[in-house]
């Protein structure tokens, strides 16, 4: 972590002491996944096969990693790009998609856009396409958090 002047902020552990092996493989897996759906799924949109997709080219190792520092019991308020958050919490390229072509596996039954994922059960709220609106929702959620006493718990916002 660095502090506000871009220095190493004093007695933060070296990366290699607070990240093993496995969870290191594990992101870096998730990335190179994002990196294979994105491709496809680019491809299918441009074919015509659903009506919109945003990848997260360039934005695989904030996704993956700002995740990886979460819990699960923690909410996400996501814009679009940040498919990587739900496959670090357990999507697999199948769930992304039945969510794009809206299908009867789609948690959200077709009802939203594509790429509007959202997962009740892994804490990810649906996604909404207006910038910044995730803004006033993770604050909400936040305070609701700290009102039922998950002083621990957070609220993160994704957009831009």
């Amino acid at each position: 972590a660095l502090d506000d002047a871009g220095g190493v902020v004093a007695g933060g552990a070296p990366l290699s002491e607070r990240l093993d092996e496995a969870e290191a493989v594990r992101m870096y897996g998730c990335m190179v996944t994002l990196q294979a759906m994105d491709a496809v799924f680019y491809e299918a949109q441009r074919q015509g096969r659903f009506s919109f997709y945003m990848t997260a080219t360039g934005e695989e190792a904030s996704n993956i990693g700002s995740a990886a520092a979460l819990r699960d019991e923690d909410v996400v308020f996501a814009q679009y790009r940040e498919a990587g958050v739900l496959l670090w919490r357990g999507w697999c390229a199948r769930r992304f998609a039945d969510q794009l072509v809206g299908n009867i596996d789609d948690l959200g039954k077709g009802r939203q856009m594509p790429v509007h994922y959202g997962d009740a059960s892994r804490n990810f709220h649906t996604i909404s396409s207006p910038l910044a609106t995730q803004l006033p929702q993770a604050v909400g959620a936040a305070y609701g958090l700290k009102l039922s006493g998950a002083d621990d718990a957070v609220a993160v916002a994704y957009f831009g």
